[in-house]
């Protein structure tokens, strides 16, 4: 029977190392713990569980601490990981029937297996990799590398036998989003350490790619990304797609890169692998960011669909963990394409993954708001736990925000009840109560507390509350733009004045009253907003926050308003009218659509965008006349 034996090194790994030697402790016969300075418990837990201890000096390199535990290892094969790695349970049982299996056959050096990078502890697959974790145990087999080591023979590759996660699999747990970022930056380091040292190894660049990528230095990463393409041109290796990846992403997050460049990049990507789930991610989220929007949608499902069926053993893949991007791209384009159907499914994907993901539980929100209150807390209760503080949390600030009112006093009571949380929440009380009930709590908080959220909210409640007689209970030391707004609001012919030092506020009130406000309301504050056209350029700010919020038709008055109140250069015009157009696309004003677009082509415009839209309108307008209308405007105009 081949004597096996466990390797780790650590350093303060207290809360991982018991899981780790756990996982191997019955199948091999020692265990060697080389500590590199723990301050914590480390040492003691390793000891209770039987582990032989031998403290290494730490020199920033990986390999060496590696190697010294090699030195003190005796059986016949190894079995080295990180102390935040473990065998999965299901799993321990074969590793010494395949050792003993392959140990006569000396053409075998090792054992290639997959490993799993988890979301915390049997959390969610973020990433799988092909890895090398058990290998004969001899002097010419050792590590090279400061940082991301490897093992070799010799200076060569180990020879493995390679073996399905059914049969083994290795859980690592190291890098959770909340840790990723600094060991990346200890990593760039190391890295550059090396780099200038002279030592280049075949993943280099690429780890330098991904380290500058990770935190966002995009250019430095697009300059590693390019050498590593250039250097491992030809080989084969579990990273050897990466490089595409961060150079089509950092391309499309500067945004500074030719369209011709950057998707000749997505070309050669998806040319050399076009089996991989990632470059296709990628390639969609850069084909969304400049509004080819049915390529993207094409090239996102396309990246779903391998990954549903990927089994490249060999190469590393990373799609699990950025699978809510994916999700959240494709419920934007379809909720574009007016499918809030299939766009609801895919919201509720990414909440599935990522249940606090703001923007997208905006955006399913924003879909299932007007039905029946119980309808949507059934909804939400199949993805948050009413158990979970977090969750019920999250669920009260967000839907305080876009003020549901009904759910939002659901969610509220539990968080009262249930976690005793008695903190004032003056939305609940506007969206669920009256003036007489809202307003003495309001200005009393405002008396104890101060602060400018709770002066917002009173005015909120006077204006939804159309209460003119009410504005003195504000008292007079109230923020000078509030009073400003309240008294144009309620007297429009007084002589008070909006500034440009009224905007933020102004914008901030206009957000409060979207979902609180009767469209009469709402209509006499946004006339008030166009006073701003023509003293400072509001009407970015205040349009934006429309179109956020899917406000179309306010948005689409404002569009107009602005235009034919301010003289507008061609190209600004041209953009304006493409607004415009989508607008009444999104509201299937068709004729609008076509009207506004075509508005928009004559005078320029010849984004991507424009064109989805016009093929979006054509297949949902009913009107024969009006789709085509929208045929002869993409055939005249795109040629």
């Amino acid at each position: 029977m081949a004597k096996i034996s466990a390797c780790v090194i650590t350093k303060n790994e207290a809360q991982n190392i018991e899981r780790c030697l756990q996982s191997v402790r019955s199948i091999v016969n020692e265990i060697i713990v080389v500590d590199t300075g723990s301050t914590d418990a480390t040492v003691m837990i390793a000891e209770q569980l039987g582990a032989k201890i031998f403290h290494y000096q730490w020199s920033n390199d990986f390999a060496a601490a590696r190697n010294y535990a090699l030195a003190q290892a005796s059986g016949a094969w190894v079995v080295f990981l990180d102390a935040d790695e473990y065998i999965a349970v299901g799993t321990v049982k074969n590793v010494r029937p395949l050792i003993e299996k392959i140990h006569g056959n000396r053409k075998i050096e090792a054992v290639k297996c997959q490993m799993n990078n988890l979301e915390g502890i049997d959390g969610p697959v973020r990433s799988s990799n092909p890895t090398i974790r058990i290998f004969r145990n001899s002097p010419l087999i050792r590590y090279r590398g400061r940082i991301h080591e490897a093992v070799y023979k010799g200076g060569k590759p180990l020879k493995p036998i390679e073996v399905t996660n059914r049969l083994l699999t290795v859980c690592h747990t190291g890098y959770t989003n909340s840790t990723i970022l600094e060991k990346v930056r200890r990593n760039t380091a190391l890295l550059e350490e090396e780099l200038a040292s002279g030592g280049v190894r075949t993943l280099t660049y690429c780890y330098l790619s991904d380290g500058y990528w990770r935190s966002g230095e995009y250019e430095k990463s697009i300059e590693f990304a390019k050498q590593a393409i250039k250097q491992m041109k030809g080989l084969r290796t579990e990273f050897d797609y990466k490089p595409y990846v961060f150079l089509i992403s950092s391309m499309t997050r500067l945004k500074t890169y030719q369209e011709d460049e950057v998707t000749a990049s997505c070309q050669e990507a998806v040319a050399r692998f076009h089996h991989h789930p990632e470059i296709w991610l990628f390639q969609g989220i850069y084909f969304q960011s400049i509004g080819r929007c049915e390529e993207a949608l094409a090239s996102l499902l396309k990246a779903l669909a391998l990954n549903d069926t990927y089994c490249d053993f060999n190469r590393n893949n990373d799609f699990p963990g950025l699978s809510p991007d994916a999700y959240f791209a494709i419920a934007q384009i379809y909720e574009m394409k007016n499918q809030p159907a299939k766009a609801l499914d895919y919201y509720a994907k990414v909440l599935q993954r990522n249940k606090l993901k703001k923007e997208a539980f905006h955006g399913l929100v924003s879909l299932i708001r007007e039905q029946e209150p119980a309808d949507v807390i059934y909804f939400l209760n199949m993805i948050y736990d009413t158990a979970s503080e977090a969750d019920i949390r999250f669920l009260v600030t967000n839907l305080s925000e876009l003020k549901v009112k009904k759910v939002l006093d659901f969610y509220h009571h539990i968080l009262r009840d249930t976690f005793n949380d008695k903190t004032l929440n003056a939305l609940v009380l506007l969206t669920n109560c009256s003036l007489e009930t809202v307003l003495p709590v309001l200005i009393d908080a405002g008396r104890k507390q101060g602060g400018y959220t709770v002066e917002l909210l009173a005015v909120a409640a006077l204006i939804v509350n159309d209460c003119s007689e009410r504005t003195e209970v504000l008292g007079p030391n109230v923020n000078p733009s509030l009073k400003n707004i309240l008294a144009l609001y309620f007297q429009p012919d007084s002589a008070a004045q909006l500034g440009n030092g009224d905007l933020p506020v102004f914008c901030d009130l206009v957000g409060e009253l979207l979902y609180l406000g009767s469209q009469q309301q709402m209509q006499k504050i946004l006339e008030m907003g166009k006073r701003f056209y023509l003293s400072n350029n509001c009407f970015t700010r205040i349009s934006t926050l429309l179109l956020h919020q899917r406000f179309f038709g306010y948005t689409l008055d404002m569009i107009l308003n602005y235009v034919n109140q301010v003289h507008l250069e061609s190209k600004q015009l041209s953009l304006l009218y493409c607004d415009a157009g989508y607008c009444c696309y999104r509201l299937k004003d068709f004729a609008g659509a076509a009207r506004y677009f075509e508005q928009a082509l004559e005078l320029g415009d010849r984004r991507h965008y424009i064109f989805d839209f016009l093929d979006w309108s054509y297949q949902q307008c009913r009107e024969q006349a009006i789709k085509e209308k929208f045929k002869i405007l993409k055939e005249l105009y795109s040629i």
